[in-house]
């Protein structure tokens, strides 16, 4: 017989009727110094839960202050990986976008990102590194970012297929992007075959249907329904 657990009991009622609330009380971020910010937000880092709220990383992301920058521009370097992943997520959305897609720290903040993914040996950093830099709207980088295309890794593949349309004009974009998302298309991991076709058809919105019809139509077979319903729209 399976066991549930027992509901945690989250409010008491005193013998004066008086009602007691043991729920923790998450602190207000926006009284928080940078470092206990870096602290709360590393352990957001740490717990990897996709469907969780990371409020502590949002409020260093809203706090575009030199202090923020410096600490995680020094971070990028740490010996922990933890750290650099922390580092690259704080420096992707540090500030808001301009029209350009620039912010505050887009000009400082890209050749730090671009050395160190040309050191970067750990995964999940690379890919937090990659989504930075397409945040900056990094379109120096777009080079840079390629050969993970073939990374062995399905995170940072996923990552290339998420980024690529940010580090080029979509209006005009660079042929080996649009030869590397076709190749991602293929890629064995659905997600990633999902933003890379996506990427095709409604960002890149110019590219004649002829240079992409052996993609849709391999694509419109394919297990993933989203991913067919999205090749065989374009088919018509």
């Amino acid at each position: 017989m399976k066991l549930e657990r027992p509901q945690v009991r989250t409010v008491a009622r005193l013998s004066n009727n008086a009602v007691v609330d043991f729920r923790p009380v998450r602190p207000d971020p926006t009284g928080m110094s940078p470092a206990e910010l870096f602290a709360a937000a590393r352990a957001e880092v740490v717990a990897d839960d996709p469907e969780a709220p990371v409020p502590y990383l949002v409020a260093l992301a809203d706090r575009p202050t030199r202090e923020v920058f410096d600490t995680a521009a020094a971070l990028l370097d740490d010996n922990n990986p933890t750290d650099r992943e922390l580092a690259a997520r704080v420096l992707r959305e540090l500030g808001p976008q301009d029209d350009a897609g620039q912010r505050p720290f887009t000009d400082s903040a890209v050749p730090l990102l671009r050395a160190r993914l040309k050191a970067e040996r750990d995964p999940r950093v690379i890919g937090q590194l990659i989504s930075a830099l397409a945040y900056n709207t990094a379109t120096d980088a777009l080079d840079d970012v390629l050969p993970y295309a073939t990374h062995p890794d399905s995170r940072v593949r996923f990552s290339v297929a998420a980024a690529l349309t940010s580090l080029t004009d979509p209006d005009g974009p660079s042929p080996q992007a649009v030869d590397t998302l076709q190749s991602l298309c293929r890629d064995d991991d659905p997600d990633t075959r999902f933003y890379a076709l996506y990427a095709l058809v409604e960002e890149f919105t110019d590219l004649p249907r002829t240079q992409l019809a052996a993609t849709l139509e391999a694509l419109s077979t394919d297990p993933d329904p989203q991913i067919r319903d999205m090749a065989q729209s374009h088919q018509r």
